[in-house]
């Protein structure tokens, strides 16, 4: 159904859908498919893997992503940005639009054009619009020093830049779940300046996944605002300044699962607290993130540097049906969680002598939070509980409410050096040195090396190796400290009164692989990787509100291999990708009072899967072009993540299929979409694994369809 899209003017376009042609070879965006418009010349973009003299390329696994190849996948780039990374050899998907690197946790870090971007209470991924993305590198494995976060990978968004002569794109795009999406980009250029500016809205009544099978969720509704913007300004000589803002404001229902049973059994006086129905609760969340970049990059004979600064403010504020969630939880929480960050970051290069390279650079990191509770709570015994039913028993009301605040101040540092050296014609080494301090909860550091090998075997086929020492902080802005002595005596009374602190995390990785250029538009790639790790992060959503907390395994192992295959001749490309991967974890050592005690015994005394691992993921996708009409298809496959008590079971394996087709005039493009087409039902997770909160369903079929125009 698209009622809401037909009211908006057929004229009002997307810049959401590829031109004919080969995607793999169409280098400029859809929005200048006419031919008319160019990308302004700039220089190469501050630290981007590859291009030198800033940044070595990374040894580790990594793939980059074309808007062109992005728009021939399922609705294009009106998708949810993280959607794209779904293609990525080792990606698998989660609830919330967030993804798995290598059965990690979603603490990937984002760069734009090369520039960290401090991370924030929600993923970054959902505040980002595809359409201001001209390509997406990630990286993941034993990568060079000057990378911090390489072991849960790295996601470098190269946005869209200004052109020749200005382009305006509208666009208008909509379907199911009462789906409603229009945007508006600018690009310009104007001597050695450019701009890129874009803004989009979106409404649908699916904001999070479904906690039921049903195709049509409750109260489900979500509207979301993104604004984004992009300067550069090449200066005299070989100097550029480029700023980037940003920012995203959105509100989500949180949908009801019907014919949820109370937790609680009121007896005497408690009798009188009024029944609920779980179909009718009326929780919500706000979601807000704003952040600001700034960089200066110069470079003179040998040397090249860099000067940066990045900013973000991130905020969640959840708000509990107060009646509803007592009666059904014995709990009514409000949660507001809010974080400041500012880096600034210093990079620079050198090459001393014919074969060396040397790179280094510094990084301060400092970070306020604030997290705020007001929790709604029934007097009661947690030992008193019904022998038959396990709900636990109140007598007494009415309720009362417990104020839980707390703000803390967070310093990282981190310096690093690296030396990459032309060995030998054919081999290339990276040798490198960091050394991470963190004073936040807890005040560790860490001298961390890394080793990277490239070796080229024989034309098209490369091979390369490394070993990265890892030093991982917890995120400030999601550890949740609680006071669990407040709660003694109440319905949110904690089953274990330990609360050791989040630790950070440290760890040995492995990597190892090849990629081959088979010739006649084939290119392919493999990859092994061994991480052992100590203080392993992991998180949990613990308590109503769509908000993760992370905790400590004590030990953890993950391993596995992945492949991908590409082709592209012509109007037809292809790609292909399977990963195998194994992990293990025991001992919880961190926030402990927010596990079963059962639970928690039984996970510190054997180890287990964590509950985001699947033991086989892959990915394919088939575009094919001829004159001005595009035809493509895509699917995943996940074997189906862990579930049940102390993950000891596992949900079945889910293969969603998408199909979509788009025709291109000059300056207009259509497209329709279809969004698992075949209708599977199929659980994300269903609400029993260690840290798991709601059930979550995978997306039901939907029809979508789009115009745009490029004036």
């Amino acid at each position: 159904m698209l009622p809401r899209l037909l009211l908006l003017p057929l004229l009002l376009p997307v810049a959401s859908f590829a031109g004919p042609g080969n995607p793999a070879e169409t280098a400029q965006l859809p929005a200048f498919r006419d031919g008319s418009a160019a990308e302004a010349t700039v220089l190469p973009d501050m630290l981007v893997h590859g291009s030198a003299p800033l940044a070595p390329s990374p040894a580790g696994n990594t793939s980059t992503i074309t808007a062109a190849q992005i728009d021939v996948s399922g609705q294009g780039l009106a998708a949810p940005f993280t959607r794209a990374l779904l293609a990525v050899p080792g990606v698998s998907q989660d609830s919330g639009g967030l993804v798995h690197f290598r059965e990690e946790d979603p603490y990937y870090q984002y760069y734009l054009n090369g520039i960290p971007l401090p991370s924030g209470i929600s993923g970054f991924g959902q505040d980002l619009d595809t359409l201001d993305v001209k390509s997406v590198t990630t990286a993941v494995g034993a990568l060079p020093a000057q990378y911090a976060w390489g072991s849960y990978g790295i996601v470098d968004v190269q946005t869209r830049a200004g052109a020749t002569p200005p382009t305006l794109t509208v666009s208008s795009y909509g379907g199911s779940y009462d789906t409603v999406h229009p945007s508006v980009a600018y690009s310009g250029a104007s001597g050695p300046t450019d701009l890129f500016v874009s803004a989009s809205y979106l409404h649908d009544d699916l904001g999070i996944e479904n906690p039921a099978p049903s195709s049509t969720p409750l109260h489900d509704l979500t509207d979301q605002y993104k604004a984004f913007a992009s300067l550069s300004r090449s200066l005299t000589g070989d100097r550029r300044f480029s700023a980037i803002l940003g920012g995203s404001w959105s509100s989500f229902e949180i949908p009801d699962l019907p014919g949820q049973v109370s937790a609680i059994e009121f007896r005497g006086r408690a009798r009188a607290v009024p029944v609920a129905a779980s179909a009718t609760l009326n929780e919500t969340q706000t979601e807000q993130s704003d952040y600001a970049i700034e960089a200066y990059q110069a470079s003179g004979g040998e040397t090249t540097w860099a000067l940066s600064n990045a900013t973000r403010f991130s905020a969640v504020i959840f708000r509990p049906d107060a009646p509803g969630d007592l009666y059904f939880q014995g709990v009514a929480s409000r949660v507001a969680r809010g974080i400041l960050s500012d880096e600034i970051r210093a990079d620079a290069s050198h090459r001393w002598a014919e074969h060396h390279t040397l790179r280094a650079g510094a990084r301060l990191a400092v970070s306020y939070t604030r997290t705020g509770e007001g929790v709604g709570v029934f007097a009661a015994d947690d030992d008193d509980r019904d022998p038959v039913t396990g709900q636990t028993i109140v007598t007494s009301v009415p309720p009362f409410r417990i104020t839980d605040r707390h703000d803390k101040y967070g310093v990282d540092t981190g310096l690093y050096a690296e030396d990459e050296w032309a060995a030998a014609p054919r081999l290339a080494l990276n040798l490198g040195l960091r050394l991470d301090t963190t004073h936040a909860y807890v005040t560790a550091s860490q001298l961390s090396p890394r080793l990277i090998a490239t070796y080229q075997l024989a034309p098209g086929t490369v091979l390369h190796a490394g070993y990265a020492r890892y030093f991982i902080p917890p995120p400030l802005e999601s550890v949740s400290p609680a006071s669990v002595s407040k709660f003694d005596g109440t319905t949110n009374a904690a089953g274990i009164e330990t609360d050791d602190p989040v630790k950070p995390e440290r760890s040995d990785y492995l990597d190892a692989g090849l990629t081959q250029d088979f010739g006649g538009g084939w290119e392919g790639g493999l990859d092994a990787y061994d991480k052992r790790a100590r203080d392993q992060i992991d998180d949990g959503q613990f308590g109503a509100a769509n908000i993760y907390s992370p905790y400590n395994f004590g030990r953890a192992h993950i391993y596995g291999l992945e492949a991908s295959l590409r082709f592209a001749r012509g109007g037809l490309s292809a790609y292909g990708s399977f990963a195998a991967a194994q992990s293990w974890a025991q001992g919880i050592v961190s926030s402990e009072f927010e596990f079963d005690p059962d639970e928690l015994a039984a996970v510190n005394a054997h180890a287990i899967h964590p509950d985001q691992t699947q033991f086989y993921t892959a990915s394919a996708g088939l575009s094919y072009s001829w004159r001005r009409l595009n035809v493509h298809a895509d699917a995943i496959y996940g074997s189906g993540i862990r579930s049940g008590f102390a993950n000891r079971d596992s949900l079945p394996a889910n293969y969603p299929v998408d199909l979509g087709a788009a025709y291109h005039w000059a300056r207009i493009s259509v497209r329709l979409d279809l969004i698992n087409a075949f209708d599977q039902v199929y659980l994300l997770d269903d609400g029993t694994g260690v840290g798991v909160g709601a059930p979550r369903y995978g997306r039901r079929r939907g029809v979508y369809a789009g115009v745009s125009r490029v004036f």
